[in-house]
């Protein structure tokens, strides 16, 4: 413990490499260098959700196994998006009396206990976790899992959309990482708008966590605007979720667009709740922070649920200026004036 102070820095000691991902808002890859900052309490964490980061570490050593290993951490943040150092370096302390500075101790049961048990410890979705594992096989040019054909072998048959059931989530995933393929690409684009609603919902999830290009993100926001009018809350919340990430900038303002003008009756509050979940970076100034907030007032969401929102955002970098300058804008209407101030005065 008096050299090694980060993750970062006993992985990198123990000769091993490793991978990050961001496992809240979206899987996504961190790069390395930012990871170490943000475990320096240099930079805020980027992508924070409930005061915290959610994080996958992947490692390994060529050296030492072919075996690769994952932690999956919920790690606290200060007020300023920072880590909280105190239960990092615990975790930390923790995993070098297990497992020693090169990776190759088998550590006692208790130790091991000590390590699945530690609370910031956490299992992600089974949504997520398909999505890491799809983005982690790729990124290191391993083959897919055994369902991704049969995934693609059921987006190609139009005559077996029907039969859903069969389709493994994992196989979606593992499809969504590879967008760059024409003929996957091509696939998803042909049917989209023909899946069954439980299947679309499905290849949505998946698509969240990859950048749909220009076509599949045209398709998408005429899916959304139609589910939007016919009021199917389900179908519009998940069609955001997969537009959330596009290539183009321009589909993403769309949506947020059609998602703040619109209401879905006694689902209003998972709209709200997918905005700033997957939308917040389109809240980056100090009107657009305002427009939310009035919306979330507009819906009359209870004093809680108007905290925890303004929170969620306010804890990420490029969304907290503007987040707080909204708090003081004069020209907010007397009803979120009135949520404010309860906020404030709690």
């Amino acid at each position: 413990m008096d050299t090694i102070n980060t993750l970062s820095e006993f992985l990198l000691q123990s000769g091993s490499q490793y991978r990050v991902f961001d496992m809240g808002r979206r899987v996504t890859k961190i790069s390395t260098d930012l990871f170490s900052d943000f475990e320096h309490a240099i930079t805020p964490y980027p992508y924070p959700i409930q005061q915290h980061a959610f994080v996958a570490i992947a490692f390994w050593n060529k050296q030492q196994s072919k075996e690769h290993y994952v932690w999956f951490l919920k790690l606290p943040l200060d007020e300023r998006g920072l880590l909280e150092q105190a239960a990092r370096s615990q975790f930390l302390e923790l995993v070098i009396t297990a497992l020693g500075k090169a990776l190759d101790k088998t550590p006692s049961k208790e130790e091991q206990s000590a390590l699945d048990h530690n609370p910031i410890i956490f299992k992600p979705s089974e949504q997520k976790l398909a999505a890491f594992t799809s983005h982690m096989r790729h990124l290191m040019k391993l083959p897919p899992s055994q369902y991704m054909s049969p995934a693609l072998s059921y987006l190609q048959d139009e005559s077996q959309l029907d039969n859903w059931q069969n389709v493994g989530y994992q196989g979606l995933a593992d499809l969504s990482v590879r967008l760059d393929d024409p003929m996957i690409a091509s696939a998803i684009e042909r049917v989209l708008d023909k899946l069954p609603q439980e299947s679309f919902c499905a290849l949505c999830c998946a698509l969240e966590n990859s950048s749909v290009n220009t076509t599949m993100a045209d398709k998408l926001l005429t899916i959304l605007e139609q589910a939007l009018l016919e009021n199917n809350a389900i179908k519009a919340i998940h069609t955001a979720r997969a537009l959330s990430n596009a290539k183009g900038e321009g589909f993403v303002k769309q949506a947020y667009q059609q998602l703040l003008q619109s209401e879905l009756g006694d689902k209003q509050l998972d709209l709200l709740a997918t905005i700033s979940g997957r939308y917040w970076s389109q809240i980056s100034n100090e009107q657009s922070a305002l427009d939310y907030l009035e919306k979330v007032a507009a819906a009359n969401v209870s004093q809680d649920i108007f905290g925890q929102l303004f929170s969620d955002l306010v804890f990420i970098p490029n969304c907290r200026v503007a987040m707080l300058s909204a708090l003081r804008n004069p020209n907010r209407t007397n009803h979120l004036a009135s949520y404010i101030a309860k906020f404030i005065g709690a």
